[in-house]
């Protein structure tokens, strides 16, 4: 949201398309700590419990009250009323952006600490070669989903960031669960620490709490990278969905315009 401000015009650049980029960014959230899961395709919620964020509570009374579980593409797509509005109110008011105008509204950087942070994490991408973490996969893809990229990373000596985005848009740079080691227990390590503290069961035990961290970490890694996925994949089709139809409306009222004129 914050990269999305221009520094100059105070505008905010996505505009367009990035309701999606917010939705995608509830859902990947709301997997990531185990409220929601992608079953077919759709979003399953698991936990409908408050989060103590209004937006997400909303989001997630909004899933649980469905008929059905939406899918995830369908409901990526469809913004919520006035979903800029709240976060950009959100931003206001935590001091990260001020308002300027009241006709025409603009948009000031108020950290320009946190903005700095922000374009650092997606630089680190951008300038990355190998693999990156599915935190890193859901910045990147949905930056890319609503044209951030196009935006932050411009012109002919760029295209080669722009092409390494669309990649991590299409899930190709994702770590596999357990593939950078420090936040999975060994096993074995634990199952040896608890045998030194004299007792069998005490290793079994340890070896057992290790297995079943190692199995949650699996499962929560499982289910943001599917809620990864499907966001980032909604979140780029409605945004071409888009970009076609304004082209669309575009081309009717030049079309219309010139018949006019012809009159």
């Amino acid at each position: 949201m914050l990269l999305s401000v221009s520094p100059s015009s105070g505008r905010i650049m996505t505009k367009q398309k990035i309701g999606y980029g917010l939705m995608g960014s509830e859902l990947v959230w709301l997997a990531a700590v185990g409220r929601v899961d992608i079953e077919a395709g759709r979003v399953v919620v698991r936990d409908a419990a408050a989060t103590g964020d209004p937006r997400l509570d909303a989001t997630l009374a909004s899933l649980a009250g469905s008929r059905r579980p939406p899918k995830a593409e369908r409901w990526v797509s469809r913004p919520r009323s006035k979903i800029l509005d709240s976060y950009l109110e959100g931003l206001v008011a935590a001091g990260c952006l001020r308002r300027e105008g009241t006709v025409l509204t603009r948009w000031r950087i108020g950290d320009a600490g946190r903005v700095a942070d922000a374009k650092a994490r997606l630089d680190a991408i951008a300038m990355s070669t190998g693999q990156i973490d599915l935190t890193q996969t859901a910045l990147g893809g949905l930056a890319y989903a609503i044209g951030l990229v196009n935006v932050l990373y411009p012109g002919w000596g760029n295209r080669g960031i722009r092409k390494r985005f669309r990649q991590v848009a299409d899930g190709h740079w994702t770590k596999p669960p357990f593939s950078d080691g420090p936040d999975v227990p060994d096993v074995d390590a634990a199952a040896a620490a608890g045998a030194d503290v004299a007792s069998h069961h005490a290793a079994a035990h340890a070896a057992s709490q290790a297995a079943t961290h190692a199995a949650a970490h699996a499962a929560t890694h499982a289910a943001t990278h599917a809620a990864t996925h499907a966001a980032v994949h909604a979140a780029t089709h409605a945004a071409v969905h888009a970009a076609v139809h304004a082209s669309v409306d575009a081309g009717h009222s030049a079309a219309a315009g010139g018949g006019h004129v012809g009159h």
